[in-house]
Formats: structure tokens, C-alpha cells, sequence
């Protein structure tokens, strides 16, 4: 794959999955940590030094620090109200991925067979089969007038594909046999 593709199906998830509300929450708290870190470290300079300007500046600081803190609560308030808003481009992607993951999910069931062993399994023949294996067990029944050129007429008349398949090996058993 390319990297370019990479980064572009990296960024259509990330993009999927990113809630604004949990990102500011998140950042919120993060600035909460940070004032913390910061009041702790104006305090620290507040008790060890001994000029005046900085004790003076580490208490401005502190105060700031706290005047953060109060912001970042405000911010945690207002966040229920807050509701997120997928882009429209988004969501036409995240529909493209999910039908798309539906048809390979559909070409995979039919391409292995288990679409027909799960149509057997719940009891869903078609009625197109059913017919065919009737013909064929009157075929092969003692008791019954049909034969085995009746069964091919049926099969061929029934199935175009199998039609296909019969002329062409038809032709060539013709052809072997010198046949015009």
C-alpha cells in the first residue's frame, strides 16, 4: 500500500472517531494539571527565595495559576451543553466503509460457498434446484418414464450457463470424433 493511502485511511478514522467534547475535556484537564504544576512551583519559589521581586512575582503567579484553574472549571461546566457534530464528509465516509465492508463480507460468503451452505443449513433451496434434482431422481427411478435426455433438456432449458457449457463440449466431442 502506499503511504499516501495509509496516511489518508489513517486520517479518515481518526477523523471518524475524534469527539470535540472528549478533545476539550481532555485539553481541559490537561490545563488544570499545568496551573497545578505551575502553582506548585511559584510556591516552591516563594518560600526558598529571598528577594522580594520574587517572591512578589511567584505570588502573581499563584494567582494566575488559580484564575486558570477557575477557567478550566467554567469550561468543565459548560461541557455537558456541548454536542458534537460529525462533518457531512464523514459521515458519507464512515457509510462508504460500512456498505463497503457489507459487499466484501457478501463476496466472501459466496465466493467460499457458505452462502449455499447457509441457505441448506436454514432450509432455503431454490426452486430452480429443487427442480433439477426432481428431474433427476425420476431419471434415475426404475418406475419412471423420464430419461436421462429428458433431465439433460430440462437442465439445459433451465440453466443458460449449463446451456453454454453443454454446446461447447458438444463441439468439442464433434471436433475429436472428426464431426463437421
Amino acid at each position: 500500500m502506499d503511504p499516501r493511502q495509509a496516511g489518508l485511511i489513517l486520517v479518515c478514522f481518526l477523523s471518524l472517531g475524534c469527539s470535540a467534547s472528549r478533545r476539550i475535556a481532555e485539553e481541559a484537564n490537561t490545563i488544570s494539571d499545568r496551573a497545578d504544576r505551575i502553582a506548585h512551583i511559584s510556591e516552591q519559589i516563594g518560600h526558598t527565595s529571598k528577594e522580594v521581586e520574587s517572591i512578589r512575582s511567584a505570588t502573581e503567579i499563584q494567582l494566575e495559576a488559580r484564575k486558570i484553574r477557575q477557567s478550566v472549571a467554567e469550561i468543565h461546566g459548560q461541557l455537558p451543553g456541548v454536542t458534537d457534530k460529525t462533518p457531512w464528509w464523514a459521515d458519507i465516509i464512515r457509510w462508504l466503509l460500512i456498505a463497503s465492508a457489507g459487499a466484501a463480507l457478501v463476496w466472501v460468503l459466496y465466493a467460499t460457498g457458505a452462502a449455499s451452505a447457509i441457505r441448506v443449513a436454514i432450509g432455503w433451496i431454490p426452486r430452480r434446484k429443487v427442480n433439477e434434482a426432481e428431474m433427476a431422481a425420476a431419471t434415475l427411478a426404475q418406475d419412471k418414464p423420464e430419461t436421462l435426455r429428458e433431465w439433460i433438456a430440462m437442465k439445459r432449458a433451465s440453466d443458460r450457463e449449463f446451456d453454454a457449457a453443454w454446446r461447447k463440449a458438444q463441439e468439442t466431442n464433434n471436433a475429436n470424433r472428426g464431426h463437421p
